[in-house]
């Protein structure tokens, strides 16, 4: 793989250009991905290896590393190297939540919380839910982390009894429903693409300006109760939804 990795990267570059050659070398390897030269999951020879071979300062190896890294590309790990990042393939037709689908497709996920409270639910929240104004709810803010990247935001709104002591929860929130014998008759899903501001750019790792989608989600139990309102932004860059019609 290293050899045809190297050759077409070589092919790419162009030393007269007047494009920056770290710019070259982002782009020739985005290109490799693309022509399947290599696949999510492979490793990337090592960046004095890159450099030796290519006839490139570390400097500039290092920077088209980084650019890629923001963008989702690839993932670096000290003393492990630099991995193509996999794409994560997440079905909004399955009953099974996004860390039940991205485990069983062999990824990690973890999570990070920026909030688990109860509170009172402002007038649209209320709307969506079918809750009147006030009733207390359960909210969850947090940053869905897979793969060692972070790849969506999201504020969960929930009917308190679905969710009575939310501080508690620590990993999935459906794996938890699914234990308690709570199942959907239905997931519904809006989905709006959207650029990224710096608020989100931040939550993200990604850049302003870059591709996001927004999903608003709304999840009926079988007895025909809205148990869950979702607010989702993901990376478009390196995200995608699966939608199968029944």
């Amino acid at each position: 793989m290293q050899a045809r990795f190297l050759k077409w990267i070589k092919s790419q570059l162009d030393l007269n250009s007047t494009m920056p050659l770290y710019r070259q070398l982002q782009q020739a390897i985005e290109s490799a991905i693309e022509h399947q030269i290599v696949d999510a999951g492979d490793f990337l020879p090592a960046e004095r290896h890159l450099a030796q071979q290519l006839n490139l300062s570390r400097v500039t190896i290092s920077k088209a590393m980084q650019a890629l890294e923001k963008k989702g590309v690839v993932i670096r790990q000290q003393g492990v190297g630099t991995q193509i990042a996999k794409y994560l393939g997440y079905s909004l037709s399955h009953e099974s939540g996004f860390t039940s689908q991205v485990i069983k497709a062999g990824g990690s996920v973890t999570t990070q919380w920026l909030l688990r409270t109860l509170t009172e639910a402002p007038a649209d929240i209320a709307a969506k839910l079918g809750l009147a104004v006030g009733a207390q709810i359960a909210q969850l803010r947090r940053i869905r982390i897979a793969n060692g990247q972070p790849v969506s935001f999201e504020n969960n709104y929930i009917p308190s009894q679905y969710l009575p002591e939310p501080a508690k929860l620590t990993d999935s929130l459906y794996a938890l429903w699914e234990s308690q014998g709570i199942t959907f008759s239905q997931v519904q899903h809006k989905v709006k693409a959207i650029s990224c501001n710096e608020e989100q750019a931040n939550w993200l790792n990604s850049t302003v300006g870059a591709p996001l989608l927004f999903v608003r989600q709304t999840s009926t139990s079988k007895s025909g109760v809205i148990i869950e309102y979702s607010e989702i932004i993901c990376r478009g860059d390196i995200y995608e939804l699966e939608f199968n019609s029944p």
